[in-house]
């Protein structure tokens, strides 16, 4: 992070900038767009979204600046994607990324002239954005998993860096795209900005200074009901200026759950308990309640993610522990507390506000800000059900009706049979379940095989297994 904002203005001198293409136009990716046009050493070329509508709030951010959008339509877009594994990795290798996309070697040239003329493209297919050359870096700010892993993979086979808000998608696949990002040569990482990484940041920072590493943890923003559905929070989502699925997510606990299962894939930190604790507590009672049970606190081990639910939202803490008795003494003498314990936390988190630098550290320094560890998952995010699910029942997902994500070790996930929450959407139950049970495998059909399913079967073949 130092000197990335140096390294940022020498390359605007040069009259220069980090080319970026941003898929997804939400709340979060429209502030992106707005973000990176005003700072000086970024340029977006290319964005996507599947709404033609959003075509118009792009040109009104753009407009101002006297910058042409040229739209290009995928008329004949798959409905789900592209499905299958095989065909982008041996396009890729074949150096004929263009083959899994709709777009012709005619309509590549004239895209990729009009954003040398400094044009900015908008279309309905992310897989253009792969063949855009000028482009170097590529942000997903979808929150879809399914679509997650097809932008990330499609992106790094055509030699694009990855930046990705979506969290959901790196928890279910994540240490795969990281691995065929080093065999490219590139870079997959989350953004700065979220919660995990702000948590990265603090770990990094206590972790570097030799501290021991007691709970690392999320201010939780939203109430918690694991009962919570898109009907129930419409009206304070759209208060919020967020779509109800996305409410959903956060309220239930679903995110938070992800949130923190990422930030375990990227230190081995691991869940305490299945779901975590998620106490109630403010700022000044996280140390004495997220310390040991034998120090009065709840935990039964040290070097854990959880969530706190009270004044510190939307930030982040970290409890930590020394043994150095000079450190001791240095500590308290700067008024941080006696111990054992002691707090860092940061009392914000500015979500795609962060993400320019994330970017730019991939595209300066090769480096991700946070992603996951090489050997695989650590925590899995487990699929429970909201309420009885009868037998057909089609499960819908991350923030909707029928099930909720809890936090869990990978290893007891998998011995258990648990469906990972990334994977939920779309499955159909065998056999019914009540309120409160984990979904297994045995008990699901998978009626596609798509993108995210394929990455995933390689993942546990390839690095899960070793």
């Amino acid at each position: 992070m130092l000197g990335l904002n140096e390294k940022l203005k020498e390359l605007a001198a040069q009259d220069k900038s980090i080319k970026v293409g941003i898929v997804g136009l939400g709340q979060m990716g429209l502030c992106l767009v707005s973000h990176l046009e005003g700072i000086k050493g970024f340029r977006v070329c290319a964005v996507s979204d599947l709404n033609a509508g959003k075509a118009g709030q792009i040109k009104k951010i753009f407009g101002p600046r006297g910058t042409d959008i040229v739209a290009w339509e995928n008329t004949e877009l798959k409905e789900g994607g592209i499905l299958n594994l095989q065909e982008i990795l041996q396009n890729c290798e074949a150096g004929n990324i263009a083959n899994v996309g709709g777009l012709s070697n005619i309509g590549k040239e004239r895209l990729n002239a009009a954003v040398r003329h400094g044009s900015v493209i908008f279309t309905n297919d992310f897989s253009v954005l792969w063949q855009i050359e000028d482009i170097d870096v590529i942000v997903d700010a979808t929150g879809f998993t399914a679509s997650g892993a097809e932008i990330a993979l499609g992106a790094l086979c055509a030699g694009k860096d990855v930046v990705t808000l979506n969290v959901e998608t790196d928890v279910t696949v994540g240490p795969i795209l990281k691995k065929i990002a080093e065999n490219k040569n590139r870079v997959y990482t989350l953004s700065a900005g979220d919660e995990p990484a702000a948590l990265k940041e603090l770990y990094d920072f206590a972790d570097g200074m030799g501290f021991k590493i007691v709970c690392a943890g999320k201010g939780k923003n939203n109430p918690l009901d694991c009962q919570a559905n898109p009907e129930t929070l419409a009206e304070y989502a759209a208060k919020k200026g967020s779509s109800a699925k996305m409410m959903t997510s956060f309220v239930d606990g679903t995110k938070s759950m992800v949130e923190m299962a990422c930030l375990s894939n990227a230190t081995g930190l691991v869940p305490d308990v299945r779901g975590m604790h998620g106490l109630h507590a403010d700022i000044k009672d996280i140390v004495s309640k997220f310390c040991l049970k034998a120090q009065g606190g709840v935990l039964e081990k040290e070097g854990v993610v959880d969530f706190v639910i009270g004044d510190l939202a939307p930030g982040v803490f970290l409890v930590y522990s020394t043994e150095n008795k000079l450190v001791k003494d240095t500590i308290n003498y700067l008024n941080l507390g006696k111990g054992p314990n002691y707090l860092l936390y940061r009392p914000y988190h500015l979500t795609n506000i962060e993400t320019p630098l994330s970017v730019a550290l991939a595209y300066f320094n090769r480096q991700a800000w946070i992603a996951p560890q090489n050997g695989g998952l650590v925590s899995e995010v487990i699929t429970v059900a909201k309420k009885d699910l009868a037998a057909g029942e089609v499960l819908d997902g991350i923030g909707g009706y029928t099930v909720y994500g809890q936090i869990e070790l990978y290893g007891t996930a998998k011995k258990e049979g648990c469906l990972p929450i990334g994977l939920a959407q779309g499955c159909v139950l065998k056999q019914g379940i009540k309120k409160g049970e984990p979904v297994l495998n045995d008990n699901i059909d998978f009626q596609k095989n798509p993108i995210i399913m394929q990455l995933r079967k390689m993942q546990e073949e390839t690095i899960q297994g070793q």
